[in-house]
């Protein structure tokens, strides 16, 4: 019984490097860092794009060539700020998705309308697409509705300045383009190193505290 009351300690600590282990992978331990790639538009004009009901759908191209003077990191992802209204504060219902999508990869958020503030961007980002697969290629933001009924769902905000590509609404092409500015999110790890080293060093601390205990239970 003594020994195994001499073991308990560095038990105790396996168990807890384990749980540590075992976090890092959703990036608990880890540091974000967002940095502007591209400012949100100088618009003139606010031109709603339409409301967000079922069966709604916009398709706004993102042009690689408007970031390619930010220097990339192999694991940058992005996130992207759309300009958004909900009619003057009304209680809007049902659900919409913000999705980014290439030939290969997508991923797909889905927020209810009640989440969006009248005439402020929304962030959304996408971690799930790390950039080197998706620069270079044809890249699409895309606005649906899913079930807000008419007089209750939400607005984009869009602008006749098409610079930044032409939107596409029910696959009909707009003189129009979405009110958009791109930020690229860096992963530091620092945090997670700075956790993996006190960790050890606690367990080196509790293996030195216990070890003449467990000689003399010897």
């Amino acid at each position: 019984m003594k020994s195994l009351n001499s073991f308990f300690p560095l038990f105790l600590w396996v168990i807890c490097f384990l749980v540590f282990i075992l976090i890092f992978p959703i990036g608990s331990y880890s540091n974000k860092i967002e940095r502007a790639a591209l400012s949100p538009s100088q618009a003139l004009e606010q031109i709603p794009a339409g409301e967000l009901v079922a069966g709604f759908r916009l398709e706004q191209p993102i042009d690689w060539n408007l970031i390619k003077r930010v220097k990339l990191n192999e694991s940058d992802t992005l996130c992207i700020d759309i300009l958004l209204a909900n009619y003057g504060d009304r209680n809007n219902t049902g659900t919409f998705s913000a999705s980014l999508q290439a030939k290969y990869f997508s991923q797909k958020i889905l927020l209810h309308a009640n989440q969006i503030r009248d005439n402020t961007y929304h962030h959304f980002c996408y971690d799930s697409l790390p950039l080197r697969n998706i620069t270079d290629r044809p890249v699409t933001f895309v606005l649906e509705g899913i079930d807000s009924p008419p007089g209750q769902a939400i607005t984009a905000w869009m602008t006749s300045d098409t610079t930044r590509g032409k939107a596409r609404l029910n696959n009909q092409e707009l003189d129009k383009s979405l009110i958009f500015s791109i930020d690229i999110v860096t992963e530091s790890n620092k945090k997670r190193i700075q956790a993996i080293v006190l960790t050890l060093l606690c367990g080196l601390s509790i293996s030195i505290l216990f070890w003449p205990a467990k000689l003399k239970s010897q």
